[in-house]
């Protein structure tokens, strides 16, 4: 069995150090960490040299600054071939059972088909002191129509097999719609094979002011500021443009339902009968007070 964690770096010295030690004390160990720093231009890179010189499976390499999605895309695709691959920030802290409990969930399941195993987190603040928060229960979804919709869990909680990665590289950020790696990651294989959740933590998420994508600890401060950012157009009809470039890169390798599904989220601006289906079939619902914000936002074409 052999496991890559990729990691994508951008001035990440103040935090950087604990999470390479939190890597390097995991019970089930990496062959390889792959790094790719994202143009720093603090002592990001120093580090990065100091932790390669002392253990050679720690690889790094710079590069222009991409953003984080283009930047894991280009980890994903470079990487060597490995049996599971482990999406990995620079500011968090994992617990040492973290790779080894998630590899367990994944031998469970036929390795023929594509697999992501997520996880829950635990909400710290710069310190890593935990927050008390449940935002990390929001969703537990891992079904192909609630992927189109919903994010079950960050990226940083992911792992996945080889023939998730076969589907995976088959998307190109630089040619199809792409907000964020790890939500394209997510519907691709919940869309071809099975998404696994873990309603326990294994990591500190750690929140500090400065991510490149966050999350708030409270539940209502996180509502307000979904409507925000729909608001001022910051993620106006990202998943419908998301559910066109899915459409587009696999419509030929999917079956007539998941056609269907995302044929729903991707054209229902311009086709009432379509519109109609995405506020009143069950498949997409939540059962939670997000069901009145997305049907307000499905109305005003924002998803």
């Amino acid at each position: 069995m052999s496991l890559i964690v990729l990691m994508s770096t951008y001035n990440g010295e103040r935090y950087l150090r604990k999470q390479l030690d939190s890597l390097l004390n995991q019970t089930l160990r990496p062959d390889e960490i792959l790094i790719r720093d994202d143009g720093s231009k603090d002592d990001t890179m120093a580090i990065l040299e100091e932790y390669a010189s002392l253990y050679p499976f720690i690889r790094y390499y710079n590069g222009e600054n991409k953003g984080p999605a283009r930047s894991f895309w280009e980890l994903i695709c470079r990487c060597d071939k490995a049996d599971y691959y482990a999406l990995c920030d620079q500011d968090d802290v994992w617990f040492p059972e973290k790779l080894a409990v998630a590899v367990k969930n994944l031998e469970k399941e036929k390795s023929e088909i594509p697999l992501l195993y997520c996880s829950r987190y635990t909400l710290t603040d710069k310190d890593l002191v935990a927050l008390n928060s449940d935002v990390s229960s929001l969703y537990g979804f891992t079904d192909f129509p609630h992927a189109l919709l919903y994010h079950t869990a960050p990226g940083c909680t992911f792992v996945y097999n080889q023939a998730a990665r076969e589907k995976i590289e088959k998307y190109d950020p630089e040619k199809d719609y792409c907000i964020i790696h790890d939500a394209i990651i997510h519907k691709v294989v919940a869309m071809f094979g099975k998404v696994i959740l873990d309603d326990s933590s294994h990591m500190y998420y750690r929140q500090h002011g400065n991510n490149e994508i966050g999350m708030d600890a409270n539940k209502v401060r996180v509502f307000i500021g979904r409507v925000q950012r729909f608001a001022n157009g910051k993620i106006r009809n990202y998943r419908s443009e998301t559910a066109k470039s899915l459409l587009k890169v696999y419509g030929d390798e999917i079956d007539e339902d998941k056609r269907e599904l995302l044929q729903i989220v991707a054209d229902y601006r311009s086709d009432v009968k379509l519109k109609r289906k995405l506020l009143n079939d069950d498949r997409f619902r939540s059962h939670t007070i997000n069901d009145l914000f997305f049907g307000i936002l499905v109305i005003v074409n924002y998803i």
